[in-house]
């Protein structure tokens, strides 16, 4: 396993739930003998996609912001990663800005897509992962358009969005550590992510 698994910690400010969710699933993952590479989404800052459609007929696809921050290279981990995990807090029922910016950016992987670029050549179905941690309580479709968005997204890089771990009433820093039921759910899903991925 040459790259590691990617998890996407991708709240805006640190040490809140989110970074908790990130680090309990990856104590899941060594728990079951792996490791894997965090990377703080919310720290980055990314161009946002202008819809200029270059990425169409560029080379490799390649978005025109490529060569101008770090997006590309995290696009490249999640290609490679075997899985990849997103912890993220809902805002307004969606995705925080920075991480909704990085989707939008990931147009160019559409369009390699559509146009078989060599970079998907052979590359194999992956899993991906996700935990959503809202501050409201109740809420029939809280987290229906952040998981959606997410899926879609991840399917450009042919990597499926298993159903995601979703949290409500989860608000003040410190009540995600305070629920051990829900510390646990995450860590086993990073020990059954890691036995998973050995088998593929």
């Amino acid at each position: 396993m040459k790259q590691p698994p990617v998890i996407f910690a991708c709240s805006h400010h640190r040490k809140g739930n989110s970074d908790l969710a990130a680090n309990l699933f990856l104590e899941g993952i060594q728990k079951a003998g792996g490791n894997a590479e965090i990377v703080t989404l919310g720290d980055l800052d990314f161009h946002h996609c202008i819809g200029c459609l270059n990425c169409r007929t560029s080379k490799d696809n390649l978005c025109i912001f490529a060569t101008k921050d770090k997006a590309q290279d995290l696009y490249l981990k999640i290609i490679h990663a075997p899985f990849t995990f997103f912890t993220s807090p809902i805002y307004f029922y969606h995705l925080p800005s920075r991480l909704k910016t990085f989707i939008d950016r990931g147009q160019w992987a559409f369009e390699a897509m559509n146009q078989s670029a060599p970079l998907f050549y052979n590359l194999a179905q992956r899993p991906s992962y996700a935990c959503f941690v809202a501050g409201r309580p109740k809420g029939e479709k809280l987290f229906e358009g952040a998981e959606l968005s997410l899926k879609f997204f991840l399917k450009f890089f042919k990597a499926s969005l298993e159903p995601a771990i979703t949290f409500k009433g989860i608000d003040y820093p410190e009540d995600l550590k305070n629920q051990p039921d829900k510390c646990d759910i995450l860590i086993q899903a990073g020990i059954d992510a890691w036995k998973r991925s050995l088998q593929s």
